[in-house]
């Protein structure tokens, strides 16, 4: 019995230091971030933006892979279904906390299978319009689809659940339009092929920029620093709002200790100035959370759009 106790306590003690070397010799190979998106969107923009920084920290190779379809979710499931060793991790958005509630049957469980990292940045979701769409705000939008109900319809890149969300509130008939990123989103706005868009102000300010679109409102309780005279759409419509928000996942299994790591290291990049001046120019907020409270908010968002999606009507498929 003695033997058997102390064999069952030598086990336990090598656990530890199994995991504190494999945090230790991390990264042992190139690490792949997975982009749920097509290229081009804020999640790809968030990754590149760190990954010159973490290649340094790391000394290794960091390759950026887009995985778009069926609204990130396939993306999503591959990552779930890597080795948890930290060398594939998942860039993702608030598409993750949609997800759960436009889809009856996710190949993943979000809140087991995928253990989350970090918030990496936030900002600001947007509707914009194009230039030969006859508003100038959101009381003329909604006056418009109002007047012209089903006639008018709006892109968005992953989830259309904020823009339904939008649509309940301002009680308006607006054709949702679903993309697969925000970067061929984009593209079909500026060249008119639809006139109005909701996605996060990283991913469209280029194209307000540039003068192919113009702001109808801001999806954020404040204004936006980058667009200060962009109106905000709840004095409007009382009660919305839609905040994008980017992070980092890995697959369940990842030890503990090597999240952590992980972590600190973007946490640490993220204080690096040109990269806050980077997000901070496509519209983010650098954040850095900690995985715990990173977990938490996860969770929050989740049941915050399952219940928007059941107030809204929408079932999932």
């Amino acid at each position: 019995m003695r033997s058997a106790i102390c064999t069952a306590i030598i086990a336990t003690g090598l656990l530890v230091p199994a995991q504190t070397i494999l945090a230790q010799e991390f990264p042992g190979k190139t690490v792949r971030i997975v982009i749920p998106f097509a290229v081009g969107g804020s999640s790809d923009h968030n990754s590149r933006i760190l990954q010159p920084h973490l290649t340094e920290r790391w000394k290794q190779q960091i390759v950026i892979e887009p995985r778009p379809g069926a609204a990130s979710t396939v993306g999503t499931d591959y990552v779930a279904k890597s080795a948890p060793d930290g060398h594939t991790l998942l860039s993702t958005s608030t598409q993750f906390a949609y997800a759960p509630a436009t889809f009856a049957h996710l190949p993943y469980d979000p809140l087991k299978d995928l253990v989350p990292v970090t918030l990496v940045s936030i900002s600001p979701q947007i509707i914009v319009a194009h230039p030969s769409l006859p508003v100038k705000n959101v009381r003329e939008l909604i006056a418009l689809a109002r007047a012209r109900p089903g006639a008018l319809n709006m892109g968005n890149a992953g989830s259309m659940l904020a823009s339904h969300f939008f649509f309940m509130l301002a009680k308006v008939k607006i054709e949702p339009v679903p993309y697969k990123g925000a970067g061929p989103l984009t593209t079909d706005l500026m060249g008119g092929h639809v006139p109005l868009a909701m996605a996060a102000i990283s991913s469209l300010q280029g194209a307000v920029r540039q003068g192919r679109a113009k702001i109808i409102g801001v999806c954020s309780l404040t204004p936006s620093s980058m667009f200060p005279d962009a109106p905000v759409i709840a004095k409007d419509v009382p009660g919305f709002e839609a905040v994008a928000w980017f992070g980092l996942f890995a697959p369940r299994g990842t030890p503990p200790n090597l999240v952590k790591r992980i972590r600190d290291d973007v946490a640490a990049v993220l204080q690096i100035p040109d990269v806050r001046k980077r997000l901070n120019d496509i519209g983010g907020e650098p954040s850095g959370l900690a995985p715990d409270a990173f977990a938490e908010m996860v969770r929050n968002e989740i049941t915050r759009w399952k219940k928007v999606a059941v107030a809204a009507g929408i079932k999932p498929q």
